[in-house]
């Protein structure tokens, strides 16, 4: 086979690729536009039946390369809140990560389902449930 058989068939099968790479993917990592990857939320509710209590909301942003992403809470039903700002940073295992957490204080009892959003970038995080039943408040 001469080389010139052997380039055309190269070219050839590369365009026949399905998922041939793009130029996007071929750009050198500092040049690509900042990407959210993954978006997670958790909530660990009160440890405790008794109002007032303490709740934990965390939200773990991922992303191509380290960046600033606006990330919004919504609660089921249209309340939304935010945005606040999460810088990732890159970790031990070559992914690029940030947190943004805060504590919640329940004063009654709530059942209700929350969830992280950066709009910007197309990302959402699956629904997390929050509940707290108080079922016996405290003096004071």
């Amino acid at each position: 086979m001469t080389f010139k058989t052997l380039l055309a068939a190269t070219v050839l099968a590369t365009s026949l690729l399905p998922n041939a790479a793009s130029a996007v993917t071929l750009q050198a990592p500092g040049n690509q536009p900042l990407q959210v990857t993954k978006l997670q939320m958790g909530i660990k509710g009160p440890t405790v039946a008794a109002c007032p209590a303490d709740a934990k909301l965390s939200i773990w942003v991922f992303t191509n390369k380290e960046g600033t992403v606006p990330v919004y809470i919504a609660k089921e039903g249209g309340q939304v809140a935010g945005p606040y700002q999460v810088t990732t940073q890159k970790t031990g295992n070559s992914t690029f990560m940030g947190v943004y957490s805060r504590e919640l204080s329940i004063h009654q009892p709530i059942e209700a389902h929350y969830r992280a959003s950066a709009p910007g970038f197309k990302a959402l995080s699956n629904w997390v449930p929050l509940k707290a039943s108080c079922s016996f408040g405290l003096g004071g």
